[in-house]
């Protein structure tokens, strides 16, 4: 997979994208469609007649899809579409779709660096961020927000160049606000690198990539440690380097054939108010922030702006960190020696659940409770985890995660709470809001190692219930020759 505009390409082959040729706001409308979209598990959607600006298309609901809990009676899948992003079936099930990912993570592919590129057709120095459909998402939104971009920030020392995604609000006509998340108790990198800069009284050069190829943008949400290649990391998982371009007022490196890039600095002391607006699960207040000042922006001439709808139940957001983030943390359990199958963090829990399946049979005892405190001691989300058997579907979570967290696990021997861990508190919880940490908690769903093979019942569902052969049968006739709805697969 290459540009974002081939991956929009792509969608329309699978019937993954609506395009609205009727006029839409850019006020709260646009939002308001791609959340419905979302909602019913739709597919994207791109506007083609955006009220007060005729000449720009805007997408949103690009990487994000149903989410598990009523799979299978919804064909869509939560990744469906990032599938897509690196030239796989939208049907790609999640299993094979994360090793996939893992695998082509293990073999990145270093970016080529070229002298111009698309993303640099026009070159504007007269900025004005208003001339564009940036939109307003929320009622109680503090104002329009960027919210589906890369922002790119280069530390001087070692010449490392830093993904970050955080929401953007435009604040004046040549500036943005970036605020700090509620629940952030340590700095993250990009911040650190850009007060590298303010203590020696310099301002911090940015590049924020609007319309990114999405091997990069997917990426950006995996959060490789500092002075990762994040370039190769993202060649790897689209299977072909990305072609870079230099930014016109830094040394950073954008890509060549992006929608759009704002170039500026984040001067010394330069601070604003931002917000409210919605994070995974609360709404955030106003607060200070970096102030982005864009001094450049450089785009193709028809250039597409996404958005990404926070706070619904399926974002662009919620989906990319939903995979990415899991597929770390399986890494993570792997490499500490957890015989773990697969990992899925479910979107419709805000992204505060872990789900596990753990090889059977366990090596030794104990081996959920080494692997919750793995997770919890390493993800800024996750606050409760679920350990299952592994002939459980990743994808069915209403009846065979729920199945087994409800029938498996005993309440005196396989529930485990931690009232004082050590992770930032959750605002969405009741706690002892004094303390400033949250409680953790994981439940052991898989079956006792001293249990007899043969005392241990099949499940009871449409999977295991019929031979294959019964199973094809009905599909066929079901969906052809019956002609009974809805349709089943």
């Amino acid at each position: 997979m290459g540009s974002f505009r081939e991956f929009l390409d792509n969608l329309k082959g699978y019937n993954e994208i609506n395009t609205v040729e009727e006029q839409i706001d850019w006020d709260l409308e646009a939002a308001a469609i791609c959340t419905m979209s979302q909602r019913v598990g739709g597919p994207a959607v791109l506007f083609s007649n955006v009220k007060d600006y005729p000449n720009m298309l805007l997408t949103g609901a690009v990487f994000s899809g149903p989410g598990f809990y009523y799979w299978p009676q919804e064909k869509r899948l939560m990744h469906g579409r990032m599938a897509v992003a690196l030239d796989l079936e939208p049907d790609t099930h999640y299993e094979e779709f994360v090793e996939t990912i893992l695998d082509r993570g293990k073999a990145p592919i270093r970016a080529i660096e070229v002298e111009s590129g698309s993303s640099q057709q026009l070159v504007i120095d007269d900025v004005d961020l208003y001339s564009y459909p940036i939109p307003r998402l929320h009622e109680k939104d503090g104002g329009r927000y960027l919210t589906s971009h890369i922002m790119l920030h280069r530390d001087q020392e070692n010449g490392w160049t830093n993904l970050n995604m955080e929401p953007l609000m435009l604040y004046r006509r040549n500036m943005l606000v970036r605020t700090k998340p509620s629940r952030q108790t340590m700095p993250s990198q990009s911040e650190v690198i850009i007060e590298k800069y303010h203590r020696q009284n310099k301002p911090a050069p940015f590049a924020i990539v609007i319309g990114a190829p999405p091997a990069l943008t997917m990426t950006a949400r995996f959060n490789n440690p500092p002075g990762a290649d994040e370039y190769g990391f993202a060649g790897g998982l689209g299977l072909k380097p990305l072609i870079l371009v230099k930014a016109k007022l830094s040394d950073i490196l954008v890509p060549a054939d992006a929608e759009m890039i704002l170039e500026g600095h984040v001067y010394p002391g330069d601070m604003a108010e931002g917000g409210p607006f919605p994070s995974l699960s609360f709404y955030e207040e106003k607060k200070e922030g970096y102030v982005y000042r864009v001094e450049c922006i450089t785009q193709r001439r028809d250039a597409i702006l996404p958005f990404s709808v926070e706070g619904v139940k399926s974002s662009d957001s919620m989906c990319l960190l939903s995979l990415m983030h899991s597929a770390q943390m399986l890494n993570l359990l792997r490499t500490n020696g957890i015989p773990a199958k697969w990992m899925t963090m479910p979107v419709e829990a805000k992204l505060s659940l872990g789900v596990v399946a753990l090889h059977s049979p366990q090596p030794v005892p104990g081996l959920p409770g080494r692997a919750a405190h793995l997770v919890f001691g390493k993800s800024p989300y996750i606050r409760q985890m679920i350990f299952v058997d592994n002939d459980v579907d990743p994808q069915d979570f209403t009846t065979s995660v729920l199945t087994d967290k409800i029938y498996k696990a005993s309440f005196q021997r396989n529930y485990f709470v931690s009232p004082q861990a050590e992770k930032p508190l959750g605002l969405t919880e009741n706690h002892d809001f004094n303390s400033g940490l949250t409680s953790t908690a994981f439940i052991d769903a898989t079956w006792r190692l001293d249990r007899a093979p043969e005392t241990i019942p099949r499940r009871i569902n449409f999977e295991v219930c019929f031979p294959e052969d019964v199973k094809n049968d009905l599909l066929r006739k079901w969906n052809k020759e019956l002609k009974l709805t809805p349709k089943a697969w």
